[in-house]
């Protein structure tokens, strides 16, 4: 390292040189000035870099042995970083210096700036520790001393996963599992010790294992992604109790009364063998309502039965026979009798028109139901702004970003939207050409996006209620 170039440049260029015979420090200089002239532009040659200052005094450290010659070349440069590497590569192309043949390679380029950064860093250190020493009152020390005792413990790196866990995990007989790093932080912040991450959907095997020897209570996020974390421990854990955060939110952003009330509030693994419905809301389980309603013994007949077949008390419109008196004549009994029959024939008649009436009546209506589904069917659906310029999109492969007030802001390929995404502020909707990804849902989220429109959307786990996402399907 070359102290008295610090100052005075921004990178220090190093290469090593060889030389098969005896060459001088002169020779070197000379070689790396006559063998690069004309080689660059007029903006990278070295003699105007020199004359202006942007390269600094070229410095040659040579031993010589057993005929050979060694040595270390160290150009200063305060060129950008771009410039100094070019300059630096087309040091490589000298083959001789002096009489003998020669060969130079860069064996790195230092930036000096971070060298200094490094001093200003160790010398800050320095004088706020002589600052401390010579000046800190009484009092300050002694909130320093609480603040050490009551610190938040750190996070421990738990069996062969090496998963983030609370200091009290393995002593603990009983455990919360928990989403991510973060949600264990939370939990370490309101002096929960005793906590483990799954970190993903996966179960590690560290997980499953130790399930089987300790009291176990689910700790999940109010996402798609706490459900499938549920349903994976359930098959390959042995957890007790399980508590969810709200419909929405997640277990690292609860603060300490949410906590307490989740944890307080957790619920049986009992309830779910017994198929249950859990509400994220209330975090308790609630049971399906059942209502049993006794069925009433309700005779039906059928009109187009024959009356033959009706038990002689049951049909509704059976007539008592009339009665025949000792003083009435035969031929009188015989005509009530035939009037009976003619009666009981011309219901019968009535009824069987009043079901034609009614079967032709049922299917006018049922076509009239079929003709007015198809024109539903038929009609097309209104697109929103959105749909349309995805439409417009279709097979470009392109994406807009637009304000708050859908303006468009910029149009840019779909590769990059992503970096675009990042760079560009005040972007309230994005539509474009493809398919929506986690990556792409976290970074609209951290840009605080509105609108995500897409052809698709991927397996998208963590899905914030603050962006409303649509997609091509929804007008299909």
């Amino acid at each position: 390292m070359v102290k008295d170039e610090i100052t005075t440049t921004k990178y220090l260029i190093h290469s090593q040189i060889n030389a098969k015979g005896f060459v001088e420090k002169p020779d070197v200089v000379g070689a790396i000035f006559g063998q690069t002239e004309g080689l660059l532009s007029d903006s990278l040659d070295l003699r105007e870099l020199q004359k202006t200052g942007r390269i600094g005094r070229i410095k040659v450290d040579m031993t010589n042995k057993a005929g050979r010659t060694k040595g270390e070349v160290i150009i200063p440069s305060s060129l950008d970083r771009v410039e100094t590497t070019i300059l630096a590569a087309s040091l490589e192309t000298i083959n001789r210096v002096g009489p003998c043949e020669a060969s130079l390679r860069i064996t790195k380029i230092e930036d000096v700036r971070a060298v200094k950064r490094r001093t200003i860093v160790e010398r800050a250190k320095e004088l706020y520790q002589d600052m401390m020493e010579d000046f800190t009152p009484e009092s300050s020390r002694m909130i320093e001393e609480v603040k050490e005792s009551i610190r938040i413990p750190e996070i421990i790196e738990f069996g062969e996963d090496k998963l983030p866990a609370g200091p009290n995990t393995p002593d603990s007989d009983a455990i919360l599992i928990v989403e991510g790093r973060s949600d264990v932080l939370n939990l370490l912040k309101y002096g929960i010790k005793n906590t483990i991450a799954v970190e993903g959907v996966n179960i590690p095997k560290t997980v499953a294992d130790l399930t089987k020897d300790k009291t176990v209570t689910a700790f999940l996020d109010g996402d798609r992604g706490g459900d499938l974390i549920l349903k994976e421990l359930l098959q390959v854990g042995n957890i007790d109790y399980v508590t969810r955060a709200p419909r929405g939110q997640e277990v690292e952003y609860l603060d300490k009364d949410q906590v307490i009330y989740a944890l307080k509030n957790k619920t049986s693994v009992d309830k779910l063998k017994n198929q249950v419905n859990y509400n994220h809301n209330h975090y308790r389980y609630n049971n399906k309502h059942s209502y049993n309603n006794d069925e009433k013994d309700t005779k039906v007949y059928d009109m187009k039965q024959p009356v033959s077949e009706y038990k002689t008390d049951e049909h509704p419109f059976k007539q008592k026979s009339p009665k025949t008196y000792k003083n009435e004549p035969e031929h009188q009994h015989i005509q009530q009798t035939n009037n009976h029959h003619k009666n009981t024939s011309e219901i019968q008649i009535h009824e069987k028109q009043k079901d034609n009436k009614k079967d032709t009546n049922n299917k006018k209506q049922h076509k009239k139901h079929e003709n007015k589904q198809e024109n539903t069917k038929n009609k097309p659906k209104k697109l929103n702004k959105y749909q349309k310029i995805l439409n417009q999109l279709a097979h470009t492969n392109m994406g807009k970003l637009y304000d708050e007030n859908f303006n468009e802001l910029k149009e840019v390929p779909v590769e990059q939207i992503y970096d675009e995404i990042k760079i560009t502020d005040d972007v309230k909707t994005v539509i474009f050409d493809g398919i929506i990804s986690q990556r792409l849902v976290d970074i609209s989220k951290e840009k605080n996006i509105e609108q995500l429109a897409a052809v698709k959307m991927s397996e998208v786990v963590k899905k914030p209620e603050t962006i409303k996402i649509i997609t091509k399907r929804q007008q299909q």
